[in-house]
């Protein structure tokens, strides 16, 4: 504990040992800080315009993501979570690429075809389906948010009659820019109860044999009925819920881990803003131990350097937010996440 202590006082707090001079504001900290918020928006560029737009990382990862953060949004709103089904996410992927290699975004594509096609072509057969798209991003929380932003896309999104979900990811050219496009499909399975046969009579041959005159048998003595004992009833008690195995308990953990590291990857934007605040907080700090606690002593040097690189991580937070991040686009016309019902 002292050694830290000495450490936090030796970087932050200027003292006589120090020179008034903090070791967190000179030049070679100041340096590697710097190297730092460069190395932090390099990943971000990295990941934004080289992984997702030139791998399937997206397309691996994000239907996951975006499921998970559906089903939070419907555990918010107190309604049961989506399954995953292999049909719809077939059709979703299908219609996907069909947007992306024909350039267009809607519900219904240019040469007419309905969302409803993409079910039939995979042979999903529901009562009830709904169909969102996006395109234009690189945050899945963006995603989520523009469709929650949206009436009908919400209403799919909420709808207490939907089971299950499927999610399509991938890669094309759209309004003359390279991006992603998702659809998601919602759909109610429709259950089918067979009909049982109805049971052929069948006509009985078997020859019947002569009636027997019954014989007189004179009744007998009426016998001494014992009283039978009523057997005690033992109501046993119910167990609760069997608590999970340190196996299970291990698995629940790592899934949970692996649901949140993918989140982390699918949000680039919002991963670098969280890593400059904590920078521009620690930053902030020792500006101002290194302002007032000798405000009789100051080296303008260094608190021009912590000043600088303040203004270094506001103006990247900027750019990012401002001129890199794109606009969600969600479909705007009359079909705009539509629900059908099928009979």
């Amino acid at each position: 504990m002292n050694k830290v202590a000495k450490w936090l006082k030796k970087y932050f707090i200027p003292h006589e040992e120090n020179d008034y001079k903090p070791h967190f504001l000179r030049h070679e900290s100041m340096t590697l800080f710097f190297l730092l918020i460069i190395l932090v928006e390099l990943g971000f560029l990295v990941q934004v315009f080289v992984v997702f737009d030139k791998t399937k990382f997206l397309a691996a990862v994000l239907p996951g993501v975006l499921t998970n953060l559906t089903n939070e949004e419907r555990e918010q709103n107190n309604l049961p979570p989506l399954k995953e089904n292999d049909l719809l996410t077939e059709a979703a992927v299908l219609k996907a690429k069909d947007m992306a290699s024909r350039g267009y975004f809607a519900h219904t594509s240019p040469e007419g075809l309905t969302p409803w096609y993409w079910l039939e072509q995979v042979g999903y057969r529901y009562t009830a389906a709904g169909e969102n798209l996006a395109v234009n991003f690189y945050e899945s929380e963006d995603v989520d948010q523009a469709w929650m932003n949206s009436p009908t896309h919400r209403a799919n999104m909420l709808k207490d009659g939907f089971t299950e979900i499927g999610i399509g990811v991938t890669s094309g050219v759209y309004q003359g820019r390279n991006t992603v496009f998702v659809a998601q499909f919602f759909g109610t399975p429709l259950k089918i109860t067979p009909i049982a046969p109805l049971p052929v009579a069948l006509a009985d041959n078997t020859p019947k044999p002569a009636p027997i005159a019954p014989k007189t048998t004179p009744a007998p003595a009426p016998a001494r009925i014992a009283a039978t004992p009523t057997p005690t009833q033992v109501l046993g008690e119910e167990k609760g819920a069997t608590p999970l195995s340190a196996t299970e308990k291990t698995t629940s953990n790592q899934s949970r881990a692996k649901t949140l590291f993918e989140k982390i990857l699918t949000s680039p934007l919002k991963s670098a803003n969280y890593v400059y605040g904590i920078m521009a907080l620690i930053l902030l700090a020792a500006l101002i131990l290194a302002i007032f606690i000798k405000s009789e002593i100051q080296h303008p040097a260094i608190i021009l350097r912590g000043v600088t690189l303040m203004a270094v991580i506001i103006f990247l937070f900027i750019v990012n937010v401002k001129v890199l991040r794109p606009d969600v686009a969600v479909p705007t016309d009359d079909l705009s996440a539509s629900i059908i019902i099928a009979y």
